[in-house]
């Protein structure tokens, strides 16, 4: 194999190290919204339980109200009944307590069900509350994780260029050209090797012609159906 061909494959090698580092450092910002998506379904799923305890209150409260009040029109019938001057009246009005101690017995009931449902919901809020703080702890070291990745990606990405600079000094401009082009079109190998007659990349069988030219190493061999830069191993 010519040193040109030697250089070219170590050229390779470190422009798809870096064509794999842009490809991870680009997918950075989807995989930040996918962490950050799941802190937020905990916190969605927190506050629609947060939102439903604030509501069952405000329906425990307003059973409390309508308790006091039917409570209160129970002291008010009891000051008329010492005030009634007729036994007729004093009934009516011990049957409008009797009246009204059952639909307080009714919303008592009502309010011992909504107690039993309001312990529920607060168990359940707590228990929102616990996964959401977990799952920020998870998001924060995933977060610390991927901004130190970021970083290194950088630099390796750094001592990529600073090698390719290098190594594209010595290579025959033509070369470093069509192999460029290549390269771009295919977004992975460039140059492929002569395995059993047949390309590298895209496996077709090559004319004998292609395949002398391509063991020669002296000129540009470029596969008759895929393009791609060939070289044989010997």
């Amino acid at each position: 194999m010519s040193p040109l061909i030697e250089k070219m494959l170590t050229l390779q090698d470190r422009d798809r190290k870096m064509l794999q580092l842009l490809r991870e450092q680009k997918d950075v910002p989807a995989r930040k919204q996918l962490i950050e998506s799941r802190l937020q379904a905990h916190h969605e799923s927190l506050k629609a339980s947060q939102e439903e305890i604030k509501k069952h209150t405000a329906t425990l409260k307003n059973l409390e109200v309508e308790i006091e009040g039917k409570k209160e029109q129970i002291k008010k019938y009891r000051d008329q009944q010492l005030q009634a001057k007729k036994n007729e009246e004093y009934k009516a009005l011990e049957h409008e307590i009797a009246n009204v101690q059952k639909v307080i017995r009714g919303l008592e009931d009502q309010e011992i069900v909504a107690m039993e449902r309001m312990e529920a919901l607060q168990k359940t809020q707590g228990e929102h509350q616990q996964d959401f703080q977990a799952e920020e702890k998870q998001v924060l070291a995933e977060f610390q994780t991927l901004e130190t990745r970021v970083k290194n990606i950088q630099q390796e990405l750094d001592q990529l260029r600073a090698e390719r600079t290098a190594l594209t000094a010595g290579v025959d401009a033509t070369w470093l050209a069509r192999y460029e082009r290549i390269l771009q079109k295919t977004g992975n190998f460039a140059m492929v090797p002569v395995e059993k007659s047949c390309c590298g990349g895209c496996h077709m069988t090559l004319p004998p012609s292609v395949i002398h030219d391509a063991r020669r190493g002296q000129t540009i061999t470029t596969c008759n159906y895929c393009g791609r830069m060939l070289y044989a191993i010997v």
